[in-house]
């Protein structure tokens, strides 16, 4: 039986008051692959994010994920989906443990992971210290933990380690690593730290001006140099 890919988009464009910012577009991710989602400022990263995740509506074209369409089948398969924003949305009056736990019960998942996750992004010894008092650090490491609740098979991460410290960024780059590895879940990383996407991505989404100039397999890009170059070859139109 042939498993149905985490995510396609088929013709997918986005218009605002007339004049079209995205598409349009035709991407398809592979299941167990980690994608570093790239562009320049205005590129339609952000547009793209918000139509795959459920917070905007394509104004054409279809979104599948795990084979699934529709309305009510995009909900239902959400429910495999993790988010990590590009801002903190915890709760700042709880700790890291209360967010968790407030989290699973609005989405009905299984408390049952929480220990495991606050331990897995540093937080375990965190207390009962309220998010407010966190660091910009702390507050992403948590943020992180949302999106794996439930254990997801496709996580959609917006600028993941921004605000943070060398630490922070090797410690998120590690567990991305890590779930990848022993759980086989796929990423999808915006970023514009290109040298950070190229110590984890094993393939690139390339986008420009609203269109898709290319996906390619991390080997045609080694190091944040080639990666560089490969991303204006692509923008370019040289490499399609």
């Amino acid at each position: 039986m042939t498993t149905a890919m985490p995510l396609r988009l088929h013709g997918v464009t986005k218009a605002y008051r007339g004049r079209t910012v995205l598409g349009p577009i035709d991407l398809t991710l592979e299941a167990g692959r980690v994608y570093g989602f790239i562009g320049e400022n205005g590129a339609g990263k952000s547009t793209l994010i918000r139509i795959v995740t459920g917070t905007a509506s394509p104004s054409s074209g279809s979104v599948e994920l795990f084979g699934e369409r529709g309305r009510r089948g995009l909900a239902a398969a959400r429910r495999r989906m993790g988010y990590m924003p590009d801002a903190s949305s915890a709760y700042p009056d709880l700790s890291a443990r209360a967010n968790l736990e407030v989290r699973c019960l609005e989405w009905g998942v299984p408390a049952s992971g929480v220990d495991g996750l606050l331990e897995a992004v540093g937080l375990e010894t965190a207390g009962k210290k309220r998010v407010r008092a966190f660091s910009m650090g702390m507050r992403r490491r948590l943020d992180l933990a949302v999106a794996l609740l439930g254990d997801p098979e496709l996580v959609v991460m917006d600028e993941p380690v921004n605000g943070l410290d060398p630490t922070g960024i090797i410690e998120v780059r590690e567990l991305v690593r890590r779930v990848n590895r022993e759980r086989g879940t796929t990423f999808l990383v915006s970023s514009h730290i290109l040298p950070e996407l190229a110590e984890v991505a094993t393939d690139y989404v390339v986008v420009s001006q609203g269109r898709l100039a290319g996906t390619v397999p991390a080997r045609d890009a080694v190091g944040a140099a080639s990666l560089e170059a490969l991303y204006g070859r692509l923008v370019r139109g040289g490499d399609r």
